[in-house]
């Protein structure tokens, strides 16, 4: 019987997710698009799709991956979080694309296939900012004043570190690390290890340790920086 109810379950589950498209709105101007998403149910979207974006006479139809979003209760209404990004990820001034694409970065976090807009208007799958997803946790903050990609990790509740690349044609060099060891230092103590890449191609190291209190504060002037 027990099992016959948890059968009924699935299907009655399975029955009532649906697959749904929606325009996308907050595109770049001249851009057109839409999203597709297999699985809907209960006012939330997740799971296999696709992406399609018209940038001038360019098409592209995107394979995804997505992470939960809500849907739109307007029927023919877009979402009100795109659940893509859009975001100048090479900083030569265009419009780049974050597809979605699972979990599949550290502890579950969220990973992407990041596409480069070419100077004719095509999306271009790069590996190299792909992988940043796939090895640090969500996507890469631009810091487009210093043309630099920033991205965070962790190694257990302890050990938080922070990368920092700069792209260019030949790929991404890591010009800056820094980890920080909680109780690194003895108890109530964090251990930062920092390295930059200077001019000259040598790395500059610093280690310092900071109270709780002290590294909190730390934390918090870095946040309002962002």
């Amino acid at each position: 019987m027990q099992n016959k109810l948890i059968t009924i379950a699935l299907l009655t589950t399975a029955l009532a997710a649906h697959a749904e498209t929606f325009p996308m709105t907050n595109l770049p101007q001249g851009w057109a698009g839409s999203i597709h998403v297999d699985q809907c149910a209960e006012g939330k979207c997740a799971g296999k799709g696709e992406v399609q974006l018209t940038l001038g006479k360019q098409t592209h139809t995107l394979p995804a991956d997505f992470h939960e979003f809500s849907a739109p209760k307007a029927q023919g209404a877009a979402p009100l979080v795109n659940p893509i990004a859009i975001d100048d990820f090479n900083f030569d001034g265009k419009d780049d694309v974050a597809v979605p694409r699972g979990h599949q970065g550290p502890y579950g976090s969220a990973s992407y296939d990041i596409y480069l807009q070419t100077a004719d208007g095509k999306l271009v799958r790069n590996a190299d900012l792909t992988d940043l997803t796939d090895n640090y946790m969500g996507l890469p903050e631009t810091d487009a004043k210093r043309k630099l990609l920033i991205v965070y990790g962790k190694s257990g509740a302890a050990i938080h570190y922070t990368e920092h690349y700069r792209p260019s044609a030949k790929g991404l060099q890591n010009v800056y690390s820094r980890v920080d060891t909680h109780d690194g230092c003895g108890a109530g103590k964090v251990k930062i290890v920092e390295k930059a890449l200077l001019p000259n191609g040598k790395w500059r190291s610093k280690n310092r340790c900071l109270s709780d209190a002290q590294y909190n504060k730390l934390l918090e002037r870095e946040t309002a920086k962002r």
